[in-house]
């Protein structure tokens, strides 16, 4: 069984298409009540100073969140920027898969995050090696005299 931080981070880096397909299918079988429609606010980022080790707030960032009811379980679905349908999906699935009870469509779900989880590490792996072609390792520039005295005269 995916965690439910797994299946979030896919949810929000894959296609939307993916989660609103996969709510459609939660919505065909089950009762699904709006408990907060999507809303657009800020939220702050906070981070940490690394010499010191203090947090601060960096700025803001929009965001959409929404909460959503399938049963008696609720969902929460929030993301970054202005994406109503992404955030009401992904509150469809979260209400979904933390039922109590497995789901008969929680097999197929699981399938195809599964799937959806194998496209975004291809897409990773493929973005890695075209930055890794460009790298320069300055550790290694041999020959050269980098020393202050050189670069003076």
């Amino acid at each position: 069984m995916m965690s439910r931080r797994e299946r979030t981070r896919i949810l929000a880096e894959g296609p939307e298409s993916v989660a609103v397909e996969l709510a459609a299918l939660i919505g065909r079988g089950h009762k699904v009540d709006e408990v907060h429609p999507p809303r657009q606010g800020l939220v702050m980022c906070e981070v940490r100073e690394t010499a010191r080790g203090s947090r601060f707030y960096l700025g803001e960032a929009l965001m959409t969140e929404c909460r959503m009811r399938v049963g008696d379980t609720e969902g929460l679905g929030a993301v970054l920027g202005a994406r109503p349908e992404l955030a009401r999906a992904m509150a469809v699935l979260d209400a979904a898969l933390s039922q109590p009870f497995a789901l008969p469509e929680a097999e197929e779900i699981e399938r195809r995050l599964r799937r959806a989880a194998e496209d975004l590490d291809r897409e990773a792996a493929r973005e890695q090696g075209r930055v890794l072609a460009s790298r320069v390792s300055f550790d290694t520039m041999e020959g050269q005299d980098m020393s202050v005295q050189a670069v003076v005269k």
